[in-house]
């Protein structure tokens, strides 16, 4: 996906799981493959995302995709460094999307077990979702 810079799976445990490789430079057009890959594939509903931003740069056109695309229940994004740690709250920032940032992949995942999928409001399974939020629920009490 992307032209080789991220790798998109659902899991049998109902998380999309999106790893971008180390390196990457994120433009607006991969956050908008993004989207569209994670809204065809989940026909309609919520599921929660893991993102794996280690060593991954965003763009403010990537980031405002994001920020402005309602495709998915809730967000874990899991980095090794302060930079990524930034880079999650700058991704964070304006959004009342349930979002936490990990170290651990198992620790994002136990958080995101927690989460209820959920439905896009208007769509019709199968159907192009629009753009609205990120998310859908309350914000998030705590990010670790």
């Amino acid at each position: 996906m992307a032209g080789g810079k991220g790798v998109l799976g659902l899991a049998e445990d109902g998380v999309f799981r999106l790893t971008w490789a180390p390196g990457s430079v994120l433009e607006a057009a991969d956050a908008v493959e993004s989207v569209l890959a994670v809204t065809k594939i989940s026909a309609g509903r919520l599921l929660p995302l893991l993102i794996d931003i280690s060593d991954v740069k965003v763009s403010a056109g990537a980031r405002n995709h994001f920020l402005e695309s309602r495709f998915v229940s809730a967000v874990a994004l899991v980095g090794e460094s302060n930079v990524d740690r930034v880079v999650a709250a700058w991704m964070r920032r304006g959004n009342d999307c349930p979002q936490g940032y990990f170290t651990s992949r198992d620790e994002a995942l136990a958080w995101l077990a927690g989460r209820p999928a959920g439905e896009i409001p208007g769509q019709i399974p199968g159907q192009e979702a629009g753009s609205a939020l990120v998310c859908a629920g309350p914000p998030a009490s705590a990010t670790p």
